[in-house]
């Protein structure tokens, strides 16, 4: 006899949504870097592109997106899953992505608004593990 686990409802799902959106526009922005030079404006001008030049803050942010992008793949599975160590995974990623930008882009209204972006992430994700953590006590 197997046993479901508990389904972990709308924040749960929410989250996995948002988590898709975020790794398909993490890959879409180096696509767009790499097919569109006026795209790299953000990088050319940042710290990284300022000290590095401009070619090798494409690279640095293509390695540093694709990588993250990675581990909220990683993340994703072990939240269709249902395992304890994903949402802690994404405030991880999250967390670690927003201190990358520092370094990789200009400050920007664009800039807040992916700040906003990591916090709901963070928050949500959060709340699903407390939620996991209650579910696995009470079992």
């Amino acid at each position: 006899m197997t046993t479901k686990p508990a389904s972990l409802g709308i924040i749960h799902k929410i989250l996995i949504v948002l988590v898709i959106i975020n790794i398909v526009g993490d890959i879409g922005n180096v696509a767009f870097w790499w097919a569109n030079s006026a795209s790299r404006s953000s990088l050319n001008q940042s710290y990284i592109g300022v000290t590095a030049g401009n070619f090798n803050a494409l690279i640095a942010g293509t390695i540093v997106l694709l990588i993250v992008s990675v581990v909220f793949i990683i993340g994703l599975f072990g939240l269709m899953k249902q395992m304890k160590w994903a949402p802690q995974l994404i405030v991880a990623i999250s967390v670690a992505n927003r201190a990358l930008a520092l370094v990789l882009y200009l400050i920007s209204p664009a800039f807040a608004f992916w700040a906003v972006w990591s916090i709901i992430l963070i928050a949500l994700s959060y709340f699903d593990w407390r939620k996991m953590d209650t579910a696995t006590a009470a079992t």
